[in-house]
Formats: C-alpha cells, structure tokens, sequence
C-alpha cells in the first residue's frame, strides 16, 4: 500500500511582523517608556504591517493636526497593545506637545507621563511616516491577499485607505505651522486642602493648567476622559500628630481608590466583618485592614521602583537624555495602627470634596467628564453611608403606658378550641371557574364573596355557587382587601376604593407614584382607632388615607424608602425602610413616638407579642457575610433588653416566629433553610439546625414550627429545644408542579399545607388528617371558617373544595 504525505508551505503560518515607518516614530516617542513596568516599547508593538499600522498612524496625523490648529487642548489615541489595550494621551502647551502613555481602568498605570516635545518636530516626523508608508504601497506596489483581505475593514491602501492617509495627511499639513498660544500652558502648584475641624486630615499639592477652552455651559454629554486627571502631586496625611507625605503621586487615581476602599471598609465596619485589601495605585501603595472588633489601620508608601524618567514635565524635550530616578532595594511604608473608621471616612470625604472643587476651578470642562462624575458621585454615597451609620437620633418614649394600656384592651380573647383538628376531613369538589390572566396578588376571600382581579378587569364571585355577582373593566393594580372595600393603587398613584357589593369605584385620590420599589402598606381597623390605609407613596414618603373619606391624613418621610416593612402594633405603627434606624409612629397622628438606631439596615418584617418586641438588623442579601443581629425591644418605649448576632453563615429570612419560650429565626445557608432558636429571656442560643434542603415556608403553631419545603417535605420542629417531632416526604407530582407560594393556612386546628396538592395535617404530632382532591397546583390557597377550601392556579383557573360532614365522638 503506497504512503501518502502531505507537503505543506508554512512560511505564511506565523510571519514576523514587518517593521513599518509607524515603527520608527513610535520607538522616538515611547523611548522613556521602556525602563517602566510594563516596559512599552515601539518596536516591539503586536502591530502587523500595513492593516493595523494604517488607522493608528491617520489618527496620530489627525491629532495632531486639531492641536496644532488650536482646535483642541488634548487628544487621545488608542494603541493596540496586548493583552490589555493602552493609549497615548497628546496635549498642548505653547508650541510644545506632552506624550503620556496610560492605560485605564479602575486601577490605572502609566507608563510614560508628560514627555516633551517640540509640536512642529513631531509633526514633521509624521508627515515623514505618511509619506513612507504611501511610497511602499504605491500604484505599482505588489499587494498580496492577505493585506487585501483587510481593505475593507482595516482601510488599506486600496480604495478607502488611500483617501484616509492623504486626508489625514492634508490634515496636519494644513494646521502647520503651530497656531500662537499666549498662555502657555505651564502648569501651577495648587494647594487641595480641605476645610473645618477634621479628625484625619488628607491634603494635597498637585501641578494643575488652566484650561484655555474652558466650557462655560453644561454640556450635555459626560464622556470619561482619565487623561486629564493624571497629573502628579504630593500627599500628605495627618493623624493626631503623626503625618506621613508621598512625595511623588498621581492624586486622582489615588483618591478615587481612597474613596472606593473607605467605602468598602464602612460597610465591613457597620456588619462587624473584618476586610483586608492592599493595592499599589498612582505611585503609591495604599492599604486598609479591619479586624472584626471594629479597629481599622491605614498604610501608605512608596513601591519598590527601578530606573525611571524624571517626573518633571518641564524636564529637557528629546534631544537630550532624560533624568532617571535613584533606584530602591524594598518598599517603604507606614503604618497608622489605630485608626477610627468614621474618623477616616470622613477625612476622605473632605479630602474628595475639595479635590473635585480644585479641578473644576481650573478647568469649567471637567464638568462633563464622566471619570470626575463617579468620584463625586462615590463621595457622596460615602458622605451619605456615614451619615447613616454614626447619626444617633435614638428616642424614647418616656410615657409609655398610654400605648401599653391600649393594647392590652384590645387585645383579642383566645378563641375555643375547634374540632376540625381531631378528626379526618374529607372535601368535595363544588364548583370551578375559568379566569384568563389571573392575579394571584389581588386575589381575596372576602366574606361570602371571592374578588379576583386579572389584567384588564376586576370579578367578584360568590363563593357557595361561583356565580358571577359583578365585572367591572379595570387595570392591573397593586391591591389590597380593607374593612370597606377594596383598596387599589395604579401605577401613576392614583388610590381607588372599590365597593364590594356592586364593584363601583367610592372614592379615587391622587398621590405620588411610586418609584424605585414596590409599593407596600398596612390597614389600620381596630376598636377606638380610625379606619384608615397607610400606604408607601413617592421615593421615601407614607401617606395614611382615610377609609372613608379619601383624605390623607398624615404623611411620614423616612430617610430612605427602597423597601418599607409595617406592622401595628396597638396605636403604633413600626416602620423599618431599609435605613439602619427602626421607628415607631402613633397612627393617629403620624408622630415619631421612639426611634432605635443600629448600624445595620432594618429591612425585614419585625414579630409583636404582648409586651415584646423583636426585630433583625441587617439585609440578609448575602450567605455567608454575615452581620445579622437580633434585637428584643420594649414595643410601647422602645428600649432596648437584648442583642445577639446571628451565626455568619446563614442569612435571615422574614420576621422572626415567636413560641411561647423562644424567638425562631428562619435563615438560608448553603445548606438549605435552618432554623435558629434563642431562649426570649436570655437571648441565647437554644439550638441552630438545618431543618431541609431546599427553599421553604415556615409557620410557628404553639410550640411547633412546620417547615413546608419546595421538595415535598413537611418537617415540625419543637420550638423549646429543636428536636424533629415529625417528616413528611410528599411524593406525587413532578418537580416543576410546586406553588408559587408555600405558605401553610391554619384554621380551627388544622394546617393546611400547599404542595403539589393540598394536604391537611395535625401541627403537634403530624398527623395526616385529609388531602384536597384537585387537579390545580395551589399557587394560591385560601380556607374560610368552615374549612371550605379555594385553590386558584396561575393558570387562570380557579376552584372550591367544601369541607364533608364530620364525626365526633359524643360521651
């Protein structure tokens, strides 16, 4: 059998890339670049011959051309360096032009800073450039297909390519010589120094130009321009009495470093976690470490350096050999070891202040840069979380008892224990409805009556037959059932009340749309109270609407209102708005009756029984940041009895449930929902346990919690010492049949538990009392008092199971 061989030319494979006359002017301007790190150097640039070097050459010509015309004061070109892309900054002073080299990012390095040259020198080594590379590509030049593939895309000398090159050359021919330029441009020494009694002052000296086109009108486009925000300085921090100064520094990166990690460590700070984070930025290192009992130490320094080109932007231009800095063995740093973080973010803020006032007094055009934008925007929201978190306006109620005997007489009595726990209940299919576009959330069992709302219209049914008592047309709203009627509020803030006999609309009022969360609110309906609605409204504010009337009684503005938590309590109402301060407001009157401030953030429901009151601290977005704190509180004062800190590997979810001994606070981790129970009187920890493995729903009855998991388990754990009483693994139903909701509906002494069916079980001991028989997933689930079931399905489909005759045992 003859042998095959296959013979291949590989000398195209991976060609060496041809030294262009783009080559030779880079290798005269990078040439006090190759001595930094990452050394540059423009010989050694990835650029191929023709079809890379062409764009970067007629932009280098155009831009050079509007500068040397006075069109523009700077002018930046991207170089196509790897892996990261680089660029080279050109600005005019006088006839000169200063090369800076620079790449962007959060973290800058630059390379080359502020080289000199003569403006018409350059040019002219350009025009030079242009000509070259036009004579190697004349009208009889051979052009092999590689080059010609990029034509069309990389402009080649082919067709478009020939136009740009000479356009660009006419270009910068024209704008020659150099326009006259009295200013100057040489840059001053200005002082940053911040202002008023600061605890750690942070000043700096930066070489600043005036600009000479100052924009003189907000413009309406922010473009981020990093280039004219490198310029060098020195930095001097002050600690009591200790000062350390880094002589030779880029100011703005620095700062905006300064700030992004003050910022950071705030946080850690107020979650009581350590941070550690170092970084060399600017010429500078700089470097914070939090240890988790709350003390912060700050080093500074000077890194380790080679031989590097004097700084001088006055330094002499090419024609002479540039200065090179003394070389350092090691890095030299200090540390301040005991450093307050309040006392530092604030230093920072004062320092970033008078920064961004410096540069916009020396140049009306930083206005529009993007770059400077953020940094003022980041000070602020460091400006803003310090406020927060050192702001002690704490207030407690001195009379109390006013609140307290109100709640004691309107405390409900305990209801008789029912029967429809002791025996098994059967239920019979009654009646089922189709509904298209259902609204699970603005679905209500009221009465003898069933409102459902959908995209487009509101239904009212009766819930003994399912016949259609009325249907009105009505947009999708955010509602909710009140003791009059139905409450909605639309998307541009308009509040209806809608009667439930004949669905027509009572009363509207207007008030501010929502905007930035969901709306949020809580009814008000109790003996010696008036009837009234308090709902979120605007940004940040909460209006109480009467009842009856429509009128906003009174309005509460909360410092800040991403997510409002309600809950009343007697004639208070507890806000928590996602702020790290919880108040506690008289419904009467919208007052402030006591506030309880924190660190941390209260953006979860709080839990009320009797004369207690408990409440989280901390967002509990993150597993495993931990920062969670639980606070037991008087509820008519708003002293404080109690504070524990939740484990760090778990997350709090929801308020917390209440058992007759301990508080049981439902947490997510990794390894699914835990429960974590601490003794009410002590605040310690009982037990801390993973109750399944999956998402779930949980309801304390008694002194059980029942766990109802999106993977068919039903789990009671005692809420005294957290032993597993009982575990029900659902089977039935394929994994993507689960509800929507999973919360289980107690009623007369019998759990209703949603799974891929409806199951009744026993909350002491677990036992199966009966099961629903539908076919629809309960997304929804709804009991009446008679143990009448009502399941709706996302679907559109909505049904109702009524309870069988039961057996009782009569002695």
């Amino acid at each position: 059998m003859p042998g095959l061989s296959l013979v291949a030319d590989n000398t195209r494979c991976s060609p060496e890339p041809e030294r262009t006359s783009l080559h030779d002017v880079l290798d005269f301007v990078l040439e006090g670049a190759r001595n930094a790190s990452p050394p540059l150097d423009g010989a050694a640039l990835p650029l191929r011959a023709e079809a890379e070097a062409l764009p970067l050459l007629c932009e280098l010509a155009e831009a050079a051309g509007e500068l040397a015309s006075g069109r523009r004061a700077r002018a930046v070109v991207r170089l196509c360096l790897e892996p990261d892309p680089w660029e080279l900054g050109l600005e005019r002073v006088g006839r000169d032009l200063l090369v800076t080299v620079f790449q962007g990012g959060d973290v800058p390095e630059v390379a080359l800073h502020e080289r000199r040259f003569d403006g018409e020198a350059l040019c002219a080594r350009l025009l030079a450039a242009i000509d070259r590379f036009a004579s190697r590509r004349g009208p009889g030049a051979r052009r092999d297909a590689a080059f010609a593939d990029n034509d069309a895309d990389l402009g080649g000398l082919g067709g478009l390519g020939e136009q740009r090159l000479s356009a660009a050359r006419r270009c910068l021919a024209a704008s020659l010589p150099f326009s006259p330029d009295e200013a100057g441009g040489e840059p001053a020494i200005v002082g940053v120094e911040p202002t008023g009694e600061i605890p750690i002052a942070i000043a700096a000296e930066a070489l600043l130009r005036t600009s000479q086109g100052a924009a003189l009108t907000q413009p309406a486009v922010l473009r981020a321009d990093l280039f004219s925000l490198l310029f060098r300085g020195k930095i001097r921090v002050l600690v009591g009495e200790e000062a350390r100064e880094l002589p030779d520094v880029f100011v703005f990166p620095f700062a905006e470093q300064l700030a992004s990690l003050s910022l950071e460590s705030l946080d850690a700070w107020a979650r009581r976690q350590p941070y550690h984070r170092r970084l060399t930025v600017g010429g500078a290192i700089l470097g914070v470490r939090l240890h988790s009992e709350g003390a912060l130490s700050l080093t500074l320094g000077v890194p380790r350096v080679g031989r590097v080109p004097s700084a001088d932007p006055r330094a002499p231009g090419p024609g002479r050999a540039p200065s090179f800095a003394a070389a350092e063995e090691r890095a030299q740093t200090w540390t301040f070891p005991a450093v307050d973080v309040a006392a530092l973010a604030q230093g920072v803020v004062a320092f970033g202040r008078a920064l961004a006032r410096s540069l916009v007094r020396r140049d009306r055009g930083q206005t529009s840069n993007l770059r400077l934008f953020e940094f003022r925007a980041r000070v602020r929201e460091l400006a803003e979380r310090l406020r927060e978190l050192t702001r002690n306006d704490a207030k407690i109620n001195v009379a109390p008892e006013t609140y307290r005997a109100f709640a004691a007489a309107a405390r409900p009595q305990a209801a008789a224990e029912d029967t429809f726990g002791r025996t098994r209940l059967r239920f019979t299919a009654r009646w089922i409805a189709a509904i298209p576009s259902l609204d699970l959330r603005a679905t209500f069992l009221c009465g003898d009556v069933l409102v459902v709302g959908s995209t487009r219209e509101l239904t009212c049914i009766d819930r003994r037959t399912g016949e259609c008592l009325w249907r009105k047309p009505a947009p999708r709203a955010v509602s909710v059932m009140t003791p009059v009627g139905l409450g909605r509020l639309l998307p541009d803030g308009t509040l209806q009340l809608h009667d439930l006999a004949s669905g027509e609309v009572a009363w509207s009022t207007r008030l501010s749309p929502r905007v930035g969360a969901n709306a949020s609110g809580a009814v008000v309906s109790a003996p010696g109270l008036p009837r009234m609605l308090i709902v979120s409204e605007g940004t940040r504010h909460l209006a109480a609407v009467d009842l009856y009337s429509g009128e906003v009684r009174w309005r509460y503005a909360a410092r800040r209102g991403e997510n409002f938590r309600l809950r009343r309590a007697g004639k208070l109402v507890l806000v928590g708005s996602g702020e790290p301060a919880l108040a506690a407001l008289d419904v009467l009157s919208g007052e402030v009756v006591w506030r309880f401030c924190d660190r941390l953030p209260f953006a979860s429901p709080v839990a009320v029984d009797h004369d207690a009151l408990f409440a989280l601290a901390g967002d509990g977005a993150f597993v495993g940041r931990g920062g969670a704190r639980l606070h037991h509180l008087d509820p008519w004062s708003g002293e404080a009895r109690w504070t524990v800190d939740l484990p760090k590997h778990v997350a709090p979810v929801g308020a917390p449930l209440l058992g007759p001994e301990t508080v049981c606070v439902v947490t997510h981790g990794r390894r699914g929902t835990g429960l974590v129970g601490i003794d009410r009187r002590t605040g310690a920890t009982r037990f801390d346990l993973t109750a399944c493995a999956a998402t779930a729903s949980c309801l304390m009855v008694d002194d059980v919690v029942v766990v109802n998991s999106e993977a068919g388990e039903i789990v009671g754990v005692g809420a005294h010492d957290g032993a597993v009483r009982y575990r029900h693994v659902i089977a039935g139903g394929v994994e993507g049949d689960r509800p929507r909701r999973l919360e289980p509906v107690l009623r007369s002494g019998a759990l209703f538990v949603p799974q891929s069916e409806v199951h009744v079980v026993r909350p002491r001991d677990g036992a199966l009392l009966g099961k629903v028989p539908t076919d629809l997933i309960p997304d929804l689930l709804r009991v009446d008092e008679r143990c009448d079931v009502y399941v709706a399905e996302e679907s559109g489909h909505l049904a109702a199971f009524a309870a069988a005759p039961r057996l009782s045992l009569v002695q």
